[in-house]
């Protein structure tokens, strides 16, 4: 998909936990160049990791940012970070 296409709503709940650079700023509305710019500056609009070389932006900052709400997106978990609960599983108690 092109980098310029806006995402839509029903793209979300699909997002991994973390972003590639291009991801999130697709999400923003950024372009490539100032993805880049702004987190070399350390001004990206949202946190993001440093992983060796490569950038990582967790998803849940991007919705946040955006007001969409994290948990129903990631389902039931811990705050929206994306893991299943264990609710129903086998042997509970």
């Amino acid at each position: 998909m092109r980098s310029d296409t806006p995402v839509r709503l029903g793209e979300v709940g699909s997002l991994p936990v973390v972003l590639e650079p291009m991801a999130a700023g697709r999400m923003l509305g950024l372009g490539r160049t100032t993805t880049y710019r702004l987190l070399r500056q350390g001004t990206f609009p949202v946190p993001v990791l440093r992983v060796g070389r490569s950038w990582r932006v967790p998803t849940a900052g991007i919705l946040a940012y955006l007001g969409l709400p994290v948990s129903s997106t990631f389902g039931e978990g811990c705050s929206g970070c994306g893991a299943r609960s264990n609710h129903g599983m086998e042997g509970e108690s």
